[in-house]
């Protein structure tokens, strides 16, 4: 008999060991939760906001909209803690039948209610009424205009020998207004065209045109000559730091390094021939000291085909009278993917390798003499060094 007692007294033992234990919390019922009521929508672009009363129900979870994009079921939920919640990604201004269900702890789905939307035009139609494409250097300039902000990808695509379209370039983008040029195509009569998704697969239709595109080349650096005007920082910080160096083809720690300080900094270039530039490229000196040191932060590009030389003292190049004879072509600053007051990643070396380009504005007049007013450097001192410097554009005139 004892031995029979310890038998059962193993089984049971070894049944508790086997009995699989319950991970989560278990359902306290089975009773659905009560229906959402009084909704109200607020259409926007692309979507609505729907507002509602919740049901009286101590156990209530969230509330789930249920709809569908392009064929494709989708689903936004809201915590108990609000009384509304969006939904959007919508490509048209179709009315849409939104289903929202209330859903308790005990995984209980309540009866749905029915509720109709109108969004209004969708964020990927409205960027689209807003491209502007034209000819420029080398292929196209697409500007547009992106007021929600939405995520949108821009596909460019350009015609090839045969007449077949192929993407030649996508951008990215969520900034509330942009513009792009693409690049590489000989100065020959082609067609290109413009569409853009969205985060949903909504598509617009394609905005095409016939373009020439501009030529152009790189100006050639062994025609560049440095011009001595009053004010400008005429020094080398040694011959391995010499003017010359910023033109030789060459980046990284290297260049061209100001022997003294001179505020405020100027330089100018002459260019030995007169052209309508489309872009430049400034390479920091490199190494450990992008972003860093005598590096140019912010500066101006202003341009001339004849400066003034006649009847000007030193205020007028350094205080700033020569401006209104020059043009204003650019004010650039060198960007730093990580933000100015955070340590140096390796994205920004790698950024700051690329050199920092800069467009022109399209109707930016032919000029030869270009002049550099650096405003900051990164270290802050008004000393200046540069790696390298690439212009391209056309030569209109020897």
């Amino acid at each position: 008999m004892k031995q029979l007692f310890y038998i059962l007294i193993a089984c049971a033992v070894l049944l508790s060991a086997c009995k699989q234990e319950y991970v989560g919390q278990p359902g306290t019922d089975s009773v659905p939760p009560g229906k959402i009521e009084n909704p109200k929508v607020e259409n926007f672009p692309g979507g609505a906001k729907i507002t509602y009363d919740l049901p009286d129900d101590n156990d209530l979870l969230y509330v789930n909209a249920v709809y569908q994009i392009n064929g494709k079921e989708m689903n936004t939920s809201s915590s108990m803690y609000n009384k509304e919640l969006k939904v959007e990604g919508f490509g048209n201004t179709d009315e849409q039948k939104i289903k929202l269900y209330c859903v308790d702890r005990s995984n209980n789905i309540s009866e749905p209610v029915e509720v109709a939307i109108h969004p209004t035009t969708p964020p990927v139609q409205l960027v689209y009424e807003s491209l502007k494409v034209k000819e420029a250097f080398g292929g196209v300039q697409v500007e547009w205009k992106n007021e929600t902000e939405a995520d949108i990808a821009i596909y460019l695509i350009a015609a090839d020998s045969i007449g077949d379209f192929n993407v030649a370039d996508v951008v990215y983008t969520s900034t509330a207004e942009g513009k792009y040029s693409l690049r590489g195509f000989n100065d020959e009569e082609r067609v290109f065209g413009v569409y853009i998704r969205d985060r949903w697969d909504n598509f617009t239709d394609t905005l095409s045109n016939t373009f020439t595109p501009l030529f152009e080349m790189e100006m050639d650096k062994a025609k560049w000559k440095r011009e001595e005007l009053l004010g400008d920082n005429m020094t080398d910080n040694g011959s391995g730091w010499a003017w010359n160096k910023m033109k030789d083809g060459i980046t990284g720690d290297q260049g061209w390094h100001t022997g003294s300080a001179k505020s405020p900094m100027y330089f100018t270039i002459d260019l030995g021939v007169t052209a309508k530039l489309s872009r430049y490229k400034l390479w920091h000196r490199l190494g450990d000291w992008a972003y860093k040191h005598f590096n140019p932060k912010r500066w101006n590009v202003y341009g001339t085909t004849s400066p003034k030389y006649e009847n000007h003292d030193e205020a007028y190049w350094v205080e700033g009278g020569f401006k209104e004879d020059w043009h204003l072509l650019l004010s650039c600053y060198s960007f730093k993917p990580s933000g100015e007051n955070t340590p140096i990643t390796n994205e920004d070396k790698e950024y700051a390798a690329n050199g920092f380009e800069f467009e022109f504005p399209l109707d930016a007049p032919p000029v030869r003499y270009l002049r550099f007013y650096v405003h900051e450097t990164w270290g802050g001192a008004a000393n200046i060094h540069i790696s390298e410097l690439s212009f391209w554009g056309k030569v209109v005139e020897e």
